[in-house]
């Protein structure tokens, strides 16, 4: 017997992010539209991410900590 749920058509959005899909349509967003979408954590020397947070400082503002 099987146990029905009215969450159960939500049940699919619960999952953990997938960082590949999330690399994957970063990468879409710049190739069609323009758009930077970077996590610093995709970058792989200090230079480049303190380059990206310095330029994301000057947009956004400092973030709260």
């Amino acid at each position: 017997m099987a146990v029905r749920s009215s969450l159960s058509s939500v049940a699919p959005l619960a999952r953990d992010a997938d960082p590949a899909k999330a690399r994957a349509a970063a990468r879409e967003a710049w190739l069609r539209h323009g758009l930077i979408l970077i996590n610093p954590d995709w970058l792989t020397s200090w230079a480049d991410r303190k380059q990206a947070e310095i330029l994301a400082e000057l947009l956004h503002g400092r973030r709260r900590t």
